[in-house]
């Protein structure tokens, strides 16, 4: 599924159904890469359910709805979550943004998006909110002001996105909330958001 990481994939996920894996997991599977250490899907949890651990790496967690927890804390909705790969549980029940990756520092970083501050760009209408950084990738929250446009570019190593709110579009498409989106390295486009969004980018990983 999507495993070619130099084939730029797009992903509509609101148009998909969601498939069963094991009790009280669902999910929706994005990408996954031949050698199993790259997964990306949405996973549904329900009540009392606990979040596979699946292979080696590091996990990217954004709870999208309900409450997702760990041996610390309980996470809520807009919760980001960047932890080794281990058990993560619920007792309501929860809706997730997962991606599982190569990790060379197995590093644990967790906030709330909700609470960060966001800095303008280099482009007027364009805010980020750097969320992880380290040898294994960056992860940003960009925000675009409606109208905001940026001019054609280039991505050297590779992006991927996932659209949390509102809808964004370049020369290849349009991508609605809860789309997933990669570009592969070296790819080049044009971006913009008429009526404004919110989405969660990854950067300098593909390499790793």
């Amino acid at each position: 599924m999507h495993g070619e990481l130099t084939e730029r994939a797009v992903v509509p996920t609101t148009t998909m159904a969601w498939s069963p894996t094991r009790a009280g997991v669902d999910e929706k599977l994005l990408e996954l890469t031949p050698d199993g250490r790259r997964r990306t899907a949405l996973v549904r949890l329900a009540p009392g359910a606990v979040l596979p651990a699946l292979g080696e790496g590091c996990l990217d967690v954004f709870v999208l709805a309900g409450e997702l927890r760990d041996e610390r804390v309980i996470h809520t909705s807009g919760a980001y979550l960047h932890t080794p790969v281990g058990a993560l549980h619920t007792k309501t029940g929860c809706t997730l943004f997962v991606k599982q990756r190569p990790a060379r520092r197995r590093a644990r970083h967790v906030l709330d998006t909700r609470m960060v501050v966001f800095e303008r760009s280099h482009t007027v209408g364009l805010w980020s909110a750097p969320l992880h950084d380290d040898l294994d990738g960056k992860v940003v929250l960009l925000r675009f002001d409606p109208g905001t446009a940026i001019a054609t570019h280039r991505h050297d190593d590779g992006e991927e996105f996932f659209v949390l709110d509102g809808e964004v579009r370049d020369e290849f498409g349009s991508y609605a909330t809860h789309c997933w989106v990669r570009q592969p390295p070296g790819s080049y486009h044009r971006i913009e958001s008429r009526g404004g969004c919110l989405f969660l980018t990854f950067a300098h990983h593909l390499a790793c």
